[in-house]
Order: structure tokens, then C-alpha cells, then sequence
């Protein structure tokens, strides 16, 4: 009965190597695929990326209205016209925000929406603490700043400005206290 048990388990042992040396092996060379041709990553360097406005405005809000971040965020609303060089955008803080607050958060909403687009075209310059971006370099910004129940009732911005191409401004709304 041993010798049988012995046998056996032997006989498996070499069905088991030899069937393991009957396949061949992705892990010594991983670019060659059993079937099916291998996935390789695309370096191609693409123009004219047509930017996903939608997808920018998504992206924008997932970030930059998170309540533990920004609590004072209420809303970042913008559009861009690139073909004529300006974007526009309306940044809403919640009502009794301070004013440094409202000013720290103006300039994190413009840095973010270039942010956000450096993720769909990275031809565009990240933010810096002296850019807003690569998106500003080409483009006038018209900017509005609210608080949410005047933003809601079509009400007055408190602080509007226009942003000339490529230029940076620090923002200080104690003056308007």
C-alpha cells in the first residue's frame, strides 16, 4: 500500500513539472502577451487639446468646495474663451466669510481651475506663489467675487477686477470691511 501511495504521488510529481515547463512564462518577458497584443503606454504628444469644460467644472468643484478644506467655499463658477482670450470667473464665499478668508480663497479658486485644466492639457504651466498659471498667460481673466446670498439673488459682486494676460495680483480685501 505504500509503494502504491508512493507511486502515485511520484507519478504526480512528474506530471506537475512536466506540465510546468509546457507554458511559457509573461514574467520573463512581460511585452509579449499569450493571444493578445501587449499593452504599451501612449508617448505620443498631442495639439490643439480641446479642453472638457464640464469635466473642468466637475473636477474643480470635487476639489475646491470640499467643506473640511475650503469652508468657506460656496462656489466656483467659471467659463473659458480661449479662442477670444478671456476666461470669466465667479468665485462665492458663504455668507459672514472673513475677508482675508474670501482673499485666501479668490486666488486658490483661480490656481485651481488651472490646475485642474494642467491635468487635461499639460501644455499649460502649473501654479506657483507668484503665477496663477499657464492658463492666465494668454488670457484676460474678468473676475467677480460674492458672497452666496448676493450671488443667489443676481445681486453685486463685493470685489471685481480684471486680471490683464500674465499677470499675478496678491489679494487683500481689508479695505472693503
Amino acid at each position: 500500500m505504500k509503494k502504491i501511495k508512493a507511486g502515485i504521488l511520484l507519478l504526480s510529481a512528474v506530471c506537475a513539472v512536466g506540465l510546468a515547463g509546457c507554458t511559457k512564462s509573461n514574467i520573463v518577458n512581460p511585452t509579449e502577451s499569450s493571444g493578445a497584443a501587449a499593452v504599451k503606454p501612449d508617448t505620443h504628444v498631442y495639439f490643439d487639446i480641446v479642453l472638457d469644460e464640464e469635466d473642468l467644472q466637475n473636477s474643480v468643484n470635487d476639489v475646491y468646495l470640499d467643506e473640511e478644506d475650503y469652508p468657506m467655499a460656496s462656489a466656483i463658477d467659471f467659463s473659458l474663451h480661449l479662442d477670444e482670450e478671456y476666461i470669466d470667473v465667479n468665485v462665492v464665499v458663504k455668507d459672514g466669510t472673513s475677508m482675508e478668508d474670501a482673499a485666501y480663497f479668490t486666488e486658490t479658486a483661480l490656481k485651481g481651475i488651472n490646475d485642474e485644466v494642467c491635468v487635461q492639457d499639460f501644455s499649460y504651466g502649473g501654479s506657483d506663489t507668484d503665477t496663477f498659471g499657464g492658463l492666465y498667460q494668454d488670457n484676460v481673466t474678468n473676475l467677480k467675487v460674492y458672497f452666496e446670498s448676493d450671488y443667489e439673488a443676481d445681486g453685486e459682486p463685493f470685489y471685481e477686477t480684471q486680471i490683464g494676460m500674465d499677470e499675478y495680483v496678491e489679494f487683500d480685501f481689508s479695505d472693503l470691511e
